[in-house]
């Protein structure tokens, strides 16, 4: 075993994936974040490779530990760190379906994750909509009051209250068939 970091970089990763990994599994027990850690954990590595350059294994660990600690309090990865010279303008993603999307984000200050998630799930819930719900769940969807919207189609204060009603209940049934809560995961 090599006592410090002075060796190739790829050789000194190998020797220390294991323990990283460890190291990930004492910080925390979920699977996710244990592998976000470990290249968290990587790139800290690589980026302080030169100052590592003299150091013993032990006080690499010992930073990666800390850089790891730090990552979870933070809730936040280097990935996900915010620059200031970069905006999102639009996500490119595939949705469960294997659809390429692309979204405008009106609000700079959302994040782009959030949207993914809520855009798959509404396209997922509407599914469970006859035609007539959905076209009340879009107008719903756009701001439109319970007034506005029985204006546009014509009907009924009341009638488009019990739509609605109905559509929370389909809602409210998926969200408590289809999803399992686990630590800030949803999975489907």
């Amino acid at each position: 075993m090599h006592s410090n970091l002075s060796m190739q970089f790829s050789e000194a990763l190998k020797e220390l994936k294991p323990k990283l990994k460890a190291i990930a599994s004492v910080l925390t027990s979920n699977r996710v974040e244990q592998e976000d850690l470990l290249q968290e954990m990587q790139i800290f590595l690589w980026n302080n490779r030169e100052k590592m350059k003299n150091k013993t294994l032990s006080y690499a660990l010992r930073g990666c530990y800390l850089f790891g600690k730090d990552c979870l309090k933070k809730g936040k990865s280097l990935d996900s760190k915010k620059r200031d010279s970069v905006t999102v303008m639009s996500i490119y993603y595939i949705n469960s379906e294997g659809k390429e999307i692309v979204l405008d984000i009106p609000d700079k200050s959302i994040d782009p994750y959030e949207i993914v998630i809520t855009e798959d799930l509404k396209r997922v819930i509407k599914k469970e909509m006859n035609s007539r719900l959905k076209e009340t769940y879009e107008l719903l969807l756009e701001g439109n009051t319970l007034g506005e919207i029985a204006e546009r189609l014509g009907l009924s204060y009341e009638a488009v209250r019990l739509r609605v009603k109905k559509i929370r209940r389909i809602t409210k049934d998926f969200l408590k068939k289809k999803l399992v809560f686990s630590g800030s995961f949803f999975f489907l």
